[in-house]
């Protein structure tokens, strides 16, 4: 009886131990499951080392504006020395000064052949005494003297100053037509007129 309880006891024992094996085996953890791959884009072979960005092009410099050209004016031009013809365009008794227009004065067959050039008909040309050419319109503001001397054609040397320069103004303004009826001759010293001289610029009577 003994050997037989002895192999039931073997035989249950390696029953158990296999079942607990196989037991064993059947509850094993399932594997954690790997976080999926994603696709890196693949990065550019190069030979050489990388290129650096070009700079940014520099904006273009604004454009200069055009210089504005510059106009000459002589407010007080300033005559040199000497003796000078003209016309009398202003008597400024207020400012003590002349507004004048140098001209040519020519005279004799100098004053025919002066006018014939200027376009002047020869058969009238050809009576002339004195012929006044005036080809320049700028104006010069000059001051006169404090000592001022007018020789005016049937003036009185003896009337006070305004008179005389009351009738220097009325002269410079006459007319004979087209043509002043006078001209005159300043002598400049030091930027300033110390005379005056009138003449006819037309042929006398």
């Amino acid at each position: 009886m003994r050997p037989a309880r002895i192999i039931a006891a073997v035989v249950f024992a390696a029953a158990i131990a296999i079942t607990g094996c196989a037991a064993h085996s059947a509850v094993q953890p399932s594997p954690v499951p790997s976080p999926p791959v994603v696709d890196q884009p693949a990065l550019p072979t190069t030979d050489g080392p990388a290129t650096k960005p070009a700079p940014a092009p520099k904006p273009a410099p604004a454009p200069k504006p055009a210089p504005t050209p510059r106009i000459a004016i002589d407010r007080v031009p300033v005559l040199a020395d000497g003796r000078y013809d003209s016309y009398i365009r202003t008597v400024d008794r207020r400012r003590n000064q002349l507004v004048v227009d140098l001209v040519q004065v020519f005279d004799g067959q100098a004053a025919r052949d002066a006018a014939i050039a200027d376009g002047m008909a020869r058969d009238k040309a050809q009576y002339l005494g004195v012929y006044v050419r005036n080809q320049n319109p700028r104006l010069r503001t000059l001051p006169w003297a404090h000592d001022l001397r007018l020789d005016l054609r049937g003036g009185d040397c003896e009337a006070p100053l305004n008179h005389q320069l009351a009738k220097l103004a009325a002269d410079a303004r006459a007319m004979s037509g087209p043509i002043h009826t006078y001209y005159f001759t300043l002598t400049v010293r030091a930027g300033a007129v110390r005379q005056v001289q009138e003449f006819l610029a037309i042929n006398a009577c």
